[in-house]
């Protein structure tokens, strides 16, 4: 999706509305390589003032991630909007170019801990059990295992 920024400097003030998809097939993302499922939908309107562009971005998308306690593949839903200040050392062409723009809306949007449920128990850190479809293993000795700095509150209590 792009903007044209020789109509824009013509008519300063005047709103540029662009909506559209954009294909983007992965997400860099803290290092992982996410899956997005199907194009993502985004929304700009944009102004020129003073040599530089006012923009609102809204994109819209689902991204394939694990989930952070049990690793369980999920889709998160991204829903995210934004203002931002376009200056004038980084309009250069005659098209602002909104992809980049819309990739970041997309990483921006993404929980930092993922769930596939509100109650996922996870993982178990000792025998490697998922606790949302079973118990622990014969032998894990999670239950017994206590962190000796909380020794003291057991005492209180």
């Amino acid at each position: 999706m792009k903007l044209d920024l020789e109509a824009m400097r013509a008519a300063p003030g005047r709103p540029f509305a662009v909506s559209g998809e954009e294909d983007i097939p992965t997400l860099d993302w803290r290092g992982e390589s996410l899956l997005v499922e199907g194009a993502v939908h985004a929304d700009a309107v944009a102004f020129y003032q003073e040599e530089r562009v006012v923009l609102r971005v809204r994109v819209q998308g689902r991204v394939h991630r694990p989930c952070s306690r049990c690793l369980v593949d999920l889709v998160e839903p991204v829903n995210y909007e934004d203002s931002l200040e376009v200056m004038p050392d980084e309009l250069v062409g005659s098209y602002l170019e909104l992809r980049p723009m819309i990739e970041a809306g997309m990483r921006i949007g993404l929980s930092l801990k993922p769930l596939c449920r509100p109650d996922c128990r996870g993982l178990c850190p000792t025998c490697g059990a998922d606790l949302n479809r079973e118990g622990h293993r014969p032998g894990c000795g999670t239950k017994e295992t206590r962190d000796p700095r909380l020794a003291k509150l057991k005492e209180l209590l």
